[in-house]
């Protein structure tokens, strides 16, 4: 048994995947901060700006012809939150902000329930940006302005009826809201030295962020293991049921607007992406690790159904999504060895647990 052991661990030392007896430098999360994360939210502040606008034009004057650009314009800032929504460290954390951007998973229909009684009241300062913060998080945000848009009949209802002016006002104020809200996150995080991320730099840390900057590697790791769980967890099983006949497409995420699939690309491709800036700190055995890994993950996405909410409901689609789910689950195992067994990190609990 004991001949068994060292042999097993002098293979884990030729693989580079055991922690080294020296010690080793911590992983910085600075560059990732700044090369994957704050690039990210740049990216969601310009695409919820231009979704802000697009309804403000559009209610200016509502005609169906301007439906397909707020369409278009849902779509680039859903991509754009996609990339970063597994991130619940930093200024998402404050306010409630991450579920007032978008209010998912729904389990009570809190939704649907909170829209009605919006449109309902004719109470115009209800919907002014410092009334509207104050609502319930349901009626805040991407999920409630993809059922203004794609829900049956909800298109027509923008551009004639009796509740078209309140509709379109409703669509405004949650366009307005998510742009305040990516504009506050990202103007919070501020640069190398201003901000959130100029007290990291500094090594003063944040008193009610970052106190403990020593903390900062285990949660970045904790988030990017919790993206791929995220995905596996909320995204794709609530939907796949036990079989193709107990399929429920109805809760996927975006099902609405047939982005069910898109959402599992971007969420994968983003978590990818930062498990690769993390494999440059690493030796090159455990980086080679790290990247096939992530290129085999990128791959499952990429070939992921654009609709997973249809594919569910087919053994051939079913089949292919749990192919792929596979692949995710290597990539967050990698996540776990070798990155944080390497940093000697333990990584924590993360927003899912006890879901």
């Amino acid at each position: 048994m004991k001949r068994f052991l060292t042999g097993f661990a002098v293979v884990f030392a030729l693989l580079g995947l055991a922690r080294p007896a020296a010690a080793v430098d911590p992983l910085n999360t600075v560059p990732l901060i700044e090369s994957w994360l704050l690039p990210r939210y740049d990216a969601l502040v310009a695409a919820t700006a231009a979704q802000k606008a697009a309804w403000t034009g559009f209610c200016a004057k509502p005609e169906a012809a301007g439906v397909p650009a707020l369409k278009a314009a849902y779509g680039k800032a859903a991509d754009a939150w996609n990339a970063v929504e597994f991130i619940t460290l930093g200024p998402i954390s404050q306010d409630l902000r991450a579920d007032r951007f978008s209010f998912f998973p729904d389990r009570r229909n809190a939704i649907s329930r909170g829209m009605a009684e919006v449109i309902g009241d004719a109470d115009a300062e209800r919907l002014t940006p410092e009334r509207f913060t104050k609502a319930s998080a349901a009626v805040q945000g991407l999920p409630a302005l993809e059922r203004l848009l794609h829900e049956e009949g909800a298109a027509e209802a923008l551009v004639s009826g009796a509740e078209s002016a309140r509709r379109c006002a409703f669509g405004v104020a949650i366009a307005t809201n998510l742009a305040a809200i990516a504009s506050e996150v990202r103007t919070a995080w501020g640069s190398p030295t201003t901000g959130v991320l100029g007290a990291i730099v500094s090594g003063k840390g944040d008193t009610s962020l970052f106190p403990d900057l020593g903390a900062l590697p285990g949660m970045v790791l904790t988030d990017l293991s919790g993206a791929y769980q995220r995905v596996n967890d909320t995204k794709i099983n609530p939907v796949l049921g036990s079989g193709p006949a107990d399929a429920k497409p109805n809760l996927a995420d975006n099902w609405r607007s047939g982005r069910s699939g898109q959402v599992v690309k971007n969420m994968v491709t983003s978590a990818d992406a930062l498990l690769q800036e993390i494999a440059k700190q690493l030796p090159s055995r455990p980086q080679w690790v790290v990247n096939r890994t992530a290129a085999a993950a990128d791959k499952a996405a990429e070939t992921f159904p654009t609709d997973l909410a249809a594919a569910a409901q087919t053994p051939d689609g079913a089949a292919a999504i749990a192919r792929a789910e596979k692949d995710f689950k290597e990539a967050q195992r990698a996540v776990y060895r070798p990155i944080a067994s390497y940093y000697g990190i333990s990584l924590g609990f993360n927003a899912l647990d006890g879901d």
